[in-house]
């Protein structure tokens, strides 16, 4: 067992195990504007379940779209509800399910690990950004930088698990034609 000295500044360097079966272990701490996790690779190959794992990164983008879709359509109810004249002027309601339906939706084929479903959530999302860019603008009012700066989370997280879905899918790909091999 080895321990770290450095402790996070060793890990953003890169920190390498000889595990006792002999294989190797790379960790290394990626720190980013909207993500920190550990990269975690064994003989060159990604560990399942850790944070760069193709797999880990749609599954994350789909619960993502899940819990999006929740708060939407529960915004939508409660505005429906309650009769709201501040929600009703805040856009929720009718639109806000539809858009939990869709978003849920999109949610569901992310999970299924298709590529296309997260990239038309994060189109979605950008022009959802847009339109609040407008919004705010036309009514002389100030920049939304938070709504903006969570809307960019989610568009970034987004298109990278359409990579990876890609990634994924090109393995799988790899795999079968290596198994026909004779």
């Amino acid at each position: 067992m080895r321990t770290l000295d450095g402790g996070a500044a060793e890990l953003k360097r890169g920190v390498f195990f000889n595990l006792p079966d002999g294989s190797t272990l790379n960790v290394l701490l990626q720190s980013g504007a909207f993500r920190t996790g550990l990269a975690v690779v064994r003989n060159g190959e990604v560990v399942p379940g850790s944070d760069t794992d193709p797999a880990q990164q749609v599954k994350r983008a789909a619960h993502l779209l899940y819990f999006l879709a929740g708060l939407n359509t529960l915004l939508g109810v409660v505005a429906m509800v309650a009769r709201s004249d501040v929600l009703e002027a805040a856009g929720m309601g009718l639109g806000s399910l539809l858009f939990g339906l869709v978003v849920a939706v999109l949610g569901f084929f992310t999970y299924r690990g298709t590529r296309a479903a997260p990239m038309l959530a994060g189109l979605l999302y950008i022009a959802d950004a847009l339109f609040v860019l407008a919004d705010s603008v036309t009514q002389g009012g100030r920049l939304p930088v938070f709504p903006l700066v969570i809307r960019a989370v989610i568009v970034a997280t987004l298109f990278k698990a359409a990579n990876a879905a890609a990634n994924l899918r090109r393995r799988e790909q790899e795999d079968a034609g290596a198994s026909l091999q004779p």
